[in-house]
């Protein structure tokens, strides 16, 4: 086995924490674990190999190929996986828009995920979400989304007549100011100056800071903010 390459139709998640994600909420797509013999007996190494048996799927011990394919020390399992593709439900998206950096990206599964949206959207993003280093980054939360890639927003758009957009950038209305209509689309870029540029109508976050808070702090409080608002309706 090979480090990944983005043609390939397979990929592999780093860390037993990130395999047992995988393995727990796409087990019909796992092929295999790669075990190391320096694995601690655990509780966690029970778990995994509990799950592993029940969905039937192999283990392999091979300390080697691990050190050949794990992008950090330490790391004393592997899940390899085929790669899937979903449909989208006609529920409520979150927007990733013109996103290029792999912990951005996993940093927008983790906070959807947190807050039950589970419908990806990625519109003008190059970035190749099987990569493992963003499964690394979404800390497993990628195998709970739905994710879906669309070249420009006017085609996204286009194919989500019905829903509501909802715009955040770093000027607009606040987002106290929300009135959330469903089915909603929360659109968010890694830099608010994207935002800014495609959007007219659109919310913002009011802080005191000087500069921008980072997207980790935004996302959490709009997805927080959305969460309250569906449940509220």
């Amino acid at each position: 086995m090979e480090k990944y390459r983005k043609e390939d139709k397979t990929s592999y998640s780093l860390g037993m924490s990130l395999t047992i994600e995988a393995l727990k909420h796409r087990p019909k797509q796992m092929i295999r674990v790669y075990l190391s013999n320096k694995a601690a007996n655990n509780h966690q190494l029970s778990y995994l190999v509990s799950l592993c048996e029940n969905n039937h799927v192999e283990i392999v011990y091979d300390d080697r190929l691990i050190e050949k394919l794990s992008l950090k020390e330490n790391c004393y399992c592997i899940g390899v996986f085929n790669k899937f593709y979903d449909q989208l439900s006609n529920d409520d998206h979150i927007v990733a828009y013109r996103f290029n950096d792999f912990g951005e990206l996993g940093t927008i599964m983790r906070s959807s995920v947190s807050f039950d949206f589970k419908n990806i959207i990625l519109i003008d993003c190059d970035l190749d979400y099987f990569d493992p280093r963003c499964i690394r980054a979404s800390m497993g939360s990628i195998f709970h989304c739905n994710i879906v890639h669309f070249a420009d927003l006017d085609s996204y758009l286009k194919d989500y007549k019905d829903h509501y957009i909802y715009p955040f950038g770093s000027t607009g209305k606040p987002l106290e100011s929300l009135q959330i209509k469903r089915p909603f689309s929360l659109i968010l870029s890694q830099d608010n100056r994207t935002i800014d540029e495609s959007f007219t109508d659109k919310y913002y976050i009011e802080h005191s800071k000087l500069d921008d808070i980072s997207l980790s702090i935004r996302s959490s409080i709009i997805l927080s903010e959305a969460y309250y608002l569906k449940r509220k309706r």
